[in-house]
């Protein structure tokens, strides 16, 4: 329709779970989140640095689901439920995926 492909964004640089950090933090699986873009997706959700996001839509984050799986497969524009480790504490957050910036 625009000639081109449009890919979603939620704003944010993680690194995947691992060991250590399933250890301090009670969670098994997810992607920790090091930074949010201001003015994003993530951001406008209320994603925070050091969040752990667990689940999007219900799915698991995981080493076969990865964040950058899990978002692929959504579209810009389309709202998703975002599940967050937070100070010990489950969050559930709705966040509207932006497009993928061309830098």
């Amino acid at each position: 329709k625009t000639g081109g492909f449009s890919r979603p964004y939620l704003g944010v640089s993680y690194i995947m779970v691992t060991r250590r950090m399933a250890l301090a933090n009670e969670i098994q699986e997810g992607a920790y989140v090091e930074s949010v873009v201001e003015g994003g997706a993530a951001s406008d959700a209320g994603v925070e640095a050091d969040d752990i996001l667990t689940k999007i839509d219900g799915e698991k984050i995981n080493e076969e689901n990865t964040l950058a799986k899990a978002i692929a497969n959504k579209k810009v524009g389309q709202a998703i439920k975002l599940t967050v480790w937070r100070d010990e504490k489950e969050l559930e957050l709705t966040a509207t995926l932006g497009e993928t910036p061309e830098e």
